[in-house]
């Protein structure tokens, strides 16, 4: 995982704590499992239909899915990426 990855580590606890593999979370949610790896490491940033998608998969709360939304944004802010494409600016 990319140090200061603070979404990538949430998105994991979250998968962890429902007791998701990344193969069950693709299958739920209809992500590749190398998507969802490198969501988790860092190596992307999600596009904003990915974080509904998680959101709703996991039946997040309204505030569950804007931290999420507000920690995508911190990380596009600190490493240059377009949060809407996952492409450096």
């Amino acid at each position: 995982m990319a140090t200061g990855n603070c979404l990538g580590a949430l998105l994991r606890s979250m998968r962890l704590d429902r007791g998701m593999t990344q193969e069950d979370l693709g299958a739920a949610s209809g992500m590749s499992v190398r998507s969802i790896r490198d969501l988790e490491r860092g190596v992307s940033c999600p596009r904003i239909s990915t974080l509904r998608l998680l959101a709703q998969t996991w039946k997040l709360s309204e505030a569950q899915g804007a931290e999420l939304h507000r920690l995508a944004r911190a990380e596009r802010d600190r490493t240059g990426r377009n949060l809407k494409t996952g492409v450096y600016a």
